[in-house]
């Protein structure tokens, strides 16, 4: 093994001796140093320098003036060969200089470059073991403690594809106390500030398309090296995520550092100065920055209402994104309001057909959709759908998305017949237009496995998801997120079939192709560890539940914030988890926690309000605090009822809850009254035979059993399915009433069922479909590869940029403002006349007739503008 103490970084060369190897280069290649890169230097200065005594040029230096020129490292030089080096120098020299201005350090600046540092003779580091790089090599950037990375050129910066500089960055960002400073050549300095004055978020984007299992390493050994530490060290989905939040908060400042110089200059009441605003407002509302970014949209608004008036389209386009913002904090009252008017502008200077007013009441659904009023959603996506029908037709893609928006509503109120036949709806579209091995179609079966999921069709539900899944593994591979969603709702179903076993090990599939694709400190990492912690919690192993929990809550704060509704979900199954072993008082405290949040971020009047008022009445009644349980449930019931309607599966399960609580009080006429509620609401909704209607029913025969009504027990046995777990109690209870064998099963639930709708659990499934994928099981929102992934798109009249999730199939390209929102658009590649990069590659251009649609790229997004490009030209060539 080689010796590796001798290869520890401690000495970096002065300013003076950097102005002087410039000096040299100009000196030596008056006509081309200009031109030359880090490579070119190398071969045709250092090595002819350093050849005959076989050593680093920092040897050279050391002879001529140990103390002048070399001294202990300050700075390590993160930068691609590839770069030209007098842009190299000269950031180093002006960074040195920023220093010496600011007076930050009395001690002079040093410079670890490894041009300099390393014998460019031979190949040092090719016989270095492994364990240097991710333990001596760390370690020597952590005693230099900081590390500036030369970033060029800013629209396509060459350290992201290079596996070395990837390793680089992330070991100064992972250590402790050391400082990572971002740097551009004044040249490009000047670019990037007039790039942000014009353009949004995209220009961030640029910089942060990191994917370290990409990157690649003029030694084919090097590269193996440094992939090997980081498989065996963080994994790439950490590096790559330690990565972008350095860069995006760099060009975050950058940003706001464009702002204030308008502003210096007297140029913030122009409308360049409300459109960077804006775009600055975009990126902030992305890093969940959301109060920061209203100031911002505020400050663009307020010259837009002066120079456009009320009416103006950016007036509209800023209400839209304050809409956007306020829906990001919660504040759903307030982002309907902005989306109103922005919609209230758009009908009357465009039109009531116009496509961008049905983009806007698609919105307008999505946001009523986030509030739980369903009804008003519905009515919404209806005229999205109408003003779409009329000017693309029944039979276009476009259709088909307002088809799956309106199954997800219908599926969300409770009416799963109607969300399957609109699911159904839109996958016989999609397989018309796209084709069965699309990921649209795949979409579409993913919706109607939700459906008959909540149906209890447990095997239609899991039918559904198996077609899903193989679509989605032909055409997107294994290990993609929509991939892992699949496993994820395979797992929800199997846990609801009580095979807790076959769930836990569907759940672990999704976590592992989560951690491989987006690191340990992501929602989508932390919602696997919640679902696993539910399967356990469901096979009564409530240690390990919490231990998962605990797992998924603190990467939720992490991430999230703690006032987050997926914080107050992880606190709800916390409750959850302690009310199983008996500790209500505990449980009571974090659904208190849960319900706290819950109101503060979605209001009194919200499903998931409604459920956590369910949970701590549940507690309540198991400490024999029945009054104070009924209560709870008549807060829960009021909100139902408002929201859902009296027809609705879970306003059912609150009339079946209270009467429980009743039950246990003694007072069984009132809790009959409220079972008989129950049976009727899912006689209606769900049928005679569905589970939940078996167990209401269950109820009704046991109280009348405990009053000695045994004749008016339920003689409906036929219609339990035993097959369940929820209904294994009900079957052997109505046999006991009746006297029957219960078939070998010793054990008798002598009590009356608690409606569980799984809405409490809050089993999270990551990247809902487009189309329905809306179950009180499934995360909100949220991936990629080559044909699906997230992109920047420019509003029309030249607004801002804003995320979009894009889909793309030999047929057609689809966009929609998230993988769980319904698709904005869908553009059928027959109409596509060219796909092309401009901008210096930093957009792409889809032209069709009377419009170009134009798409930047998205730090999210495993793919980059030039792949989908291709992408869509290989698509129209064939």
């Amino acid at each position: 093994m080689a010796d590796t103490s001798e290869h520890r970084l401690t000495d970096g060369v002065s300013v003076g001796a950097i102005k002087a190897f410039l000096a040299d280069l100009k000196k030596e290649f008056p006509d081309t140093y200009t031109e030359m890169t880090t490579e070119d230097a190398c071969k045709q200065l250092v090595v002819p320098r350093t050849q005959q005594d076989n050593c680093a040029y920092v040897e050279q230096l050391r002879k001529q003036s140990p103390h002048e020129h070399v001294g202990k490292a300050t700075v390590f030089v993160s930068h691609a060969w590839r770069y030209k080096i007098a842009d190299v120098l000269n950031v180093l020299l002006e960074f040195a200089e920023e220093q010496r201005v600011r007076k930050e350090d009395s001690k002079p600046v040093f410079f670890w470059f490894d041009l300099f540092m390393n014998n460019q003779n031979a190949n040092i580091t090719a016989n270095l073991p492994q364990e240097w790089w991710s333990t001596t090599f760390k370690e020597s950037i952590a005693n230099i403690g900081r590390v500036l990375l030369v970033l060029m050129p800013w629209r396509d910066p060459v350290p992201l594809t290079r596996a070395w500089c990837l390793w680089e960055i992330f070991c100064g960002v992972s250590n402790e106390g050391t400082e990572v400073s971002i740097r551009l050549p004044k040249s490009e300095e000047s670019e990037l500030e007039a790039a942000i004055r014009e353009s949004s978020k995209s220009v961030m984007d640029t910089l942060v398309l990191v994917q370290a299992q990409r990157a690649e390493a003029f030694n084919p050994r090097d590269k193996d090296m440094i992939f090997e530490a980081i498989q065996n060290g963080v994994g790439f989905g950490a590096l790559n995520q330690a990565v972008k939040d350095q860069l995006r908060a760099w060009c975050l400042s950058k940003m706001v550092a464009a702002v204030e110089a308008m502003q210096a200059r007297g140029e913030d009441k122009t409308e360049v100065f409300a459109g960077l605003c804006n775009h600055v407002g975009i990126v902030l509302n992305e890093f969940s920055e959301h109060d920061r970014a209203i100031a911002y949209y505020q400050r663009a608004l307020a010259i837009w209402l002066h120079t456009e008036g009320v009416k103006g389209l950016n007036v509209a386009a800023v209400h839209n994104n304050l809409g956007v913002a306020y829906n990001s904090k919660g504040k759903l009252d307030k982002a309907v309001q902005h989306h109103e008017q922005a919609l209230a502008i758009n009908v009357e200077m465009l039109g009531e057909t116009h496509p961008s007013t049905a983009d806007t009441y698609n919105n307008l659904g999505s946001g009523y959709y986030c509030k739980g009023e369903y009804d008003r959603a519905i009515a919404y996506y209806k005229k999205d759908l109408a003003i779409t029908v009329e000017t693309l037709g029944k039979t276009h893609p476009n259709t088909a998305a307002c088809y799956g928006s309106l199954g997800g509503a219908y599926y969300s109120k409770g009416d799963y017949d109607t969300a399957i036949e609109y699911s159904k709806m839109a996958n016989e579209v999609f397989v018309e237009a796209l084709g069965e091995k699309h990921p649209r179609t795949a979409d579409t079966y993913s919706s109607m496995g939700n459906a008959y999921a909540d149906k209890r069709q447990y095997d239609l539900a899991v039918d559904c998801y198996e077609k899903s899944l193989e679509i989605r593994v032909e055409v997107l591979g294994q290990q993609h997120t929509k991939t892992a969603d699949v496993h994820n709702n395979l797992g929800v179903v199997f846990k609801s079939k009580g095979e807790y076993d076959r769930a836990i090990a569907s759940y672990e599939k999704a976590l592992a192709i989560r951690m491989e694709i987006l690191g340990e400190r992501h929602p989508h990492t932390a919602d696997s560890y919640n679902n696993i912690g539910l399967a356990y919690a469901d096979k009564g192993e409530y240690d390990r539940a919490i231990a998962y929990y605990t797992k998924a809550l603190e990467i939720g704060v992490e991430v999230l914030g703690e006032k987050h509704p997926s914080i107050a979900d992880s606190y709800n199954n916390m409750g959850n988890a302690h009310a199983g072993i008996g500790e209500c008082d505990r449980a009571i405290g974090w659904y208190e926690r849960a319900l706290a949040i819950k109101v503060d971020m979605l209001g009194e009047k919200h499903p998931s309000t409604a459920q956590t008022y369910n949970n701590v009445a549940e507690a309540y009644r198991n400490q024999g605090k029945y009054d104070t349980a009924i209560a709870y449930h008549e807060k829960s019931l009021d909100i139902k009822v408002a929201l859902l309607g009296e027809k609705h599966p879970s306003t059912a399960d609150s009339y079946n809850n209270m009467g429980n609580a009743y039950a246990d009080k003694g007072e069984h006429d009132m809790a009959i009254d409220c079972y008989e509620k129950a049976l009727a609401i899912k006689l209606e909704v769900l049928g005679e035979k569905h589970p939940s209607t078996t167990m209401t029913r269950g109820n009704i025969g046991l109280l009348h059993e405990k009053r000695s009504n045994k004749e008016r027990v339920d003689s409906g046995t036929a219609a339990v399915d035993s097959a369940y777990p929820n209904t294994r109690k009900v079957a052997r209870n109505l046999r006991r009433i009746r006297g029957d064998s219960d078939g070998g099963d010793s054990e008798h639930d002598n009590g009356v069922q608690q409606q569980d709708t799984g809405s409490d659990q809050v089993q999270a499934l990551a990247g809902q479909q487009d189309e329905a994928d809306e179950a009180d099981e499934r995360q909100g929102c949220s991936s990629q590869q080559p044909l699906v992934g997230w992109l920047q798109k420019r509003g029309r009249r030249r607004a801002a940029f804003r995320p979009c999730w894009c889909k793309l199939d030999d047929s057609h390209f689809a966009y929609s403002k998230s993988a769980a929102r319904p698709p904005k658009r869908r553009i059928s590649l027959l109409d596509v006349l060219s796909a092309e990069l401009a901008q210096d590659n930093s957009e792409l251009h889809v032209a069709v007739p009377g419009r170009t649609f134009i798409f930047r790229s998205d730090d999210r997004s495993d793919t980059t503008l030039a792949e989908w490009c291709r992408a869509i030209n290989n698509c129209l060539n064939e």
